[in-house]
Order: structure tokens, then sequence, then C-alpha cells
């Protein structure tokens, strides 16, 4: 109990910090969430770039997209320079850095539940959420972010060792976004290749818990392979590079 009060008060320090001096403070995040929603289903919703037959399907397809992806794409890119951002106090304090890289997964998780509130209301208001499926669909995104976290045990600890790779880290999740099925109907060779995405399945997963009727589209067996190399990379980083990291801070 004492490390999660710790953890807690490191979260909303790290909050006070990201927003210091911002009039809507941490506000802000959750507007930016609902606002690039919004962006994406005027595109692809209200202009009508899909059939009208397959308009209300692919309303609840995109926004569990989203809703899925915009808090793993800000785990992503805050967990890979977390502990680069608070070195300072890495180096004062014997917390050690496991604790602080728990930090970005806290906020991922507030970030995930603020956020799928409007989602779900409209997905119940339109007949398309599967209530029984709503606890299991926030324990996937759950298990979605510590899916992530194995990886970003490396990634952290590598952007202290190469100073900032977090612009490349940037890019990368804007490759991934493009890459997964958020905005279209994975066919043909595009489905195949999603195969072998390490997103894809939680996605799918996700959207089969929450969407009424949705049928998987993938097996979902494809992600052992991924996660049994994220596993590899999480034992690599806790292993090899721990001794190396404390020296570079």
């Amino acid at each position: 109990m004492e490390k999660l009060s710790i953890l807690w008060a490191l979260v909303r320090r790290d909050y006070a910090l990201q927003y210091a001096g911002s009039f809507l403070g941490i506000s802000w995040m959750f507007l930016q969430n609902l606002v690039l929603i919004s962006l994406y289903a005027l595109v692809f919703l209200v202009l009508n770039l899909k059939e009208p037959s397959t308009q209300e399907d692919f309303t609840a397809y995109l926004l569990t997209g989203l809703l899925f992806w915009i808090p793993i794409q800000e785990l992503l890119v805050r967990g890979t320079g977390i502990l680069t951002d608070n070195r300072s106090l890495l180096k004062r304090s014997s917390l050690g850095i496991n604790l602080f890289l728990w930090i970005p997964y806290v906020q991922f998780l507030i970030h995930s539940f603020v956020t799928s509130i409007p989602v779900f209301l409209y997905l119940a208001y339109s007949g398309k959420l599967r209530f029984s499926g709503v606890v299991f669909g926030y324990l996937v995104l759950v298990s979605s972010g510590l899916y992530l976290m194995l990886l970003l045990h490396y990634l952290s600890r590598l952007n202290i060792l190469l100073k900032d790779i977090s612009p490349l880290i940037r890019l990368v999740s804007q490759l991934i976004f493009w890459g997964i099925p958020v905005l279209y109907y994975p066919t043909g060779y595009l489905k195949q290749w999603n195969e072998w995405n390490p997103f894809t399945i939680p996605l799918d997963v996700f959207r089969t818990s929450v969407i009424f009727g949705f049928q998987a589209q993938f097996d979902w067996f494809h992600i052992l392979p991924f996660l049994f190399f994220f596993f590899l990379v999480y034992l690599l980083a806790k292993r090899k590079f721990q001794s190396v990291i404390l020296d570079h801070l």
C-alpha cells in the first residue's frame, strides 16, 4: 500500500509538470482525445466516405478502434520518455526505476476509462454496445497496456542510452496506427499483413467484446509469438540493462 500511495503521488506530480500553467490543466488531455475522435468521425462518418448501408456498423468500428489506440499510443510515447523526464528525481531518490515506469501505465488506465465513457454511451444509444462485454472490454484495455509495458521496460532504458528516441517512437506509433485496422476494414493482402501486427489481435478482441454482433476478424493465437518476444525483451531489459542504466542516469 505504501508503494501504491507513492506511485499515485508520482502520477499526480507528473500530471502537474506536464500541464503546469495550462488553463484547463489535465482536462486538455481528455479534450484532445475527444477532439481527435470527433475529427476522424467527421471525416469518415459525417462526410459519408463509407457506403450508407455500412455506415451504422462502421461508426461503432471506427469509435472502438480510436478508443483502443489513442490511450495505447499515449502510453507508448510517454512510457518511452518517462525515465529521462524524471532523471533528476531518480538520482536523488531510492525509489528505483521500476516504480517510475508504472506512472504512464496508471495514466493510461485513467485516460482509457474517461475516454471510454462518451464512446460507450454513444454505442449504447445506437444499440451497438454489448453491455455484457463492457467490463471484459475494459479488462482487454488493461491487459493490452500490460502487454505494451513488457516492451516499454526496454524502450525506456534504451531511451537513456541513446539520449532520446522519442521522435523515432512517435514516428513508429504513426506507422503502427495506419498499419492496424482502426480506420478501415482489413481485406485481402492487407488482412494478411495485419495478422503479423502486434496490436491487431488485442484490438480485435476489444471490438469483439464491446460491439454487439461483431465477428472476430483474426485468429487470436497469432498474438502468441509477439507475447513471447515482448517477454524476452522485458527479461533483457531487466537483466542486462539495469546496471548500465544506473550509470547513465
